[in-house]
């Protein structure tokens, strides 16, 4: 071998032997990746919940309780008509074109009127249909739906979960809490039952289940959470201090109203009532808890109607705020301020008079109005309360025997347009309180609908930064009293107002309706034009 092949031997050796080791460095020098985490001995900086004894949470079986359940679920259709006319027209209902099948169309045009067949279009009906849900609770036939979902009946049908259909009659109705109990004649067969649960046992957190036939889709079964309980939401004609709503993002739609909330293990803890919609809120359903529902169902079992304890008195509706605590100088907040008093009323009979602060019930203290309106609806017809009030700052106890809660209130809508011709405002103004009062004339006596007994001033405008505009009051709000003084013109206005304190609260009584007024109460500015 010549010397210049001998080099270039000795020349491939070291280059293969260099290459060798640093293939062989860098296996024996690389991160062990896969077993690193196992064999540290170094404590992670933020050990995991589980490590720390976090409470797991066991799902349940949705499939066993939807299969046991969904037999007990109908659906109840309602059919009314029009005032006027009860009679079905002969010709039917057509539901096959697009348009009746629609959710949408049946959502913004509610459900489909009879069709002319000679022309093929929709033509005005007095028919109307709609359909809810409901769920049996015995197995003779009774069933817990909603009022909403069968109010105004001419005929109800029920669907069975296996197709039967039956008449179903109303039992009786709870407007205030949306209640409405049915029944069907199973003609001697033993119908499927849901088990009814414990509303009040409820959490936030705990998983539920909505059973229903929403938008026509049949048996639709949908899960979520509790989301919030002792929900008082202005529901149709329900009476918030009484239907205490619990709320769930288990998806609630048109149609689900009056199906079963079911809990975990398949019991009933409420029946669907209502959702809130709009681009703001999505997941956000209501449901009447099943303890408020069973005590209701079974005095409409017994005796078609709800009985409560009803005490006859308007509340403030502002409640006591820290101002009316301050001018009334109240240890607390608690309590009720009563603005007006029902003549021949309960309360009447036993002496309450307006401006009476009731602060205690059976030795139990009033916490605000719905407190009040709650403890009393308790209560049955004919039973006496005791009720500790403060009358001018002085206690003294009070024994109330209650009436009867009126199921529906005076709904006197009637508008009445007013003559815009008359102007007879007058020139006078006085100012007060960070506001401008003037006497009333008397064409807006006709728009506020006040009666020519009435009087007052009314409010022409408001000092935007001013106690009075932060209280509510706007122009057109009606004066009728100041400081328990009676407000009747300018000139009283006037009066009663230049004497008050700068920094002291005033009470302002406003006109709310006819015989209704609302205490408001306003500290006096500083500085003020009298």
């Amino acid at each position: 071998m010549n010397r210049k092949a001998s080099f270039a031997a000795l020349l491939a050796v070291v280059a293969v032997s260099i290459v060798f080791g640093m293939i062989l460095g860098g296996k024996l020098n690389a991160p062990p990746v896969v077993h690193a985490a196992r064999e540290t001995a170094v404590a992670p900086a933020f050990p995991a919940a589980v490590d720390a004894g976090a409470p797991t949470v066991a799902l349940p079986d949705f499939s066993d309780i939807a299969e046991a359940a969904t037999p007990a679920v109908v659906g109840v259709q309602n059919t009314s008509y029009q005032q006027g006319d009860e009679q079905e027209s002969a010709g039917g209902d057509d539901e096959s074109s697009p348009d009746s099948e629609d959710p949408f169309y049946r959502f913004f045009f509610g459900p489909p009127g009879e069709r002319d067949r000679s022309q093929g279009f929709p033509r005005p009906s007095p028919r109307r249909v709609s359909a809810g849900s409901g769920f049996i609770i015995t197995d003779d036939g009774y069933i817990l739906t909603n009022n909403h979902v069968v109010q105004g009946a001419k005929k109800l049908q029920v669907t069975l979960d296996n197709g039967e259909k039956f008449e179903a009659t109303v039992v009786g109705t709870d407007p205030m809490i949306d209640l409405g109990l049915i029944k069907i004649d199973a003609k001697g067969k033993k119908l499927p039952t849901l088990p009814l649960g414990d509303s009040d046992s409820l959490k936030i957190g705990h998983w539920v289940m909505a059973i229903g036939n929403p938008l026509g889709l049949e048996r639709t079964v949908t899960v979520g959470i509790v989301s919030g309980k002792k929900r008082q939401v202005p529901i149709g004609d329900t009476v918030p201090a009484l239907a205490n709503f619990i709320q769930t993002d288990a998806a609630i739609n048109f149609g689900n109203s009056g199906g079963p909330l079911l809990d975990g293990r398949g019991r009933v803890v409420g029946i669907s009532t209502a959702i809130f919609r709009g681009e703001l809120a999505e997941g956000i359903g209501f449901a009447i808890p099943i303890n408020e529902a069973r005590k209701a169902a079974e005095e409409l079992r017994a005796g078609g109607k709800v009985r409560r304890g009803f005490l006859g008195v308007t509340m403030n509706q502002s409640g006591i705020t820290e101002k009316a605590k301050a001018y009334y100088k109240l240890p607390d907040a608690n309590g009720v301020l009563l603005s007006a008093v029902t003549e021949g009323g309960p309360g009447d009979k036993a002496g309450l008079k307006k401006d009476d602060i009731l602060r205690k019930i059976d030795g139990e203290t009033i916490k605000d109005n719905q407190d009040l309106l709650a403890r009393v609806a308790a209560h049955r017809p004919g039973e006496t309360v005791r009720l500790e009030i403060l009358r001018d700052g002085d206690p003294m106890k009070v024994n109330v025997t209650l009436g009867d809660r009126p199921v529906s209130f005076d709904e006197d809508g009637r508008a009445k347009t007013p003559d815009s011709h008359e102007d007879d405002t007058p020139a006078a103004s006085g100012r007060g309180l960070g506001i401008k009062v003037q006497s009333i004339p008397a064409y807006m006596k006709r728009q506020l609908e006040m009666g020519d007994e009435e009087s007052g001033v009314v409010v022409v405008s408001v000092d935007p930064d001013s106690d009075a505009a932060e209280e509510g009051l706007t122009p057109r709000t009606v004066i009728v009293g100041v400081n328990g003084h009676r407000v009747g013109n300018l000139s009283d206005w006037n009066r009663y107002v230049k004497d008050l304190q700068p920094g002291t609260t005033a009470k302002i009584e406003i006109r709310l309706e006819r015989d209704r007024t609302e205490s408001v109460f306003v500290t006096v500015p500083k500085t003020s034009s009298k």
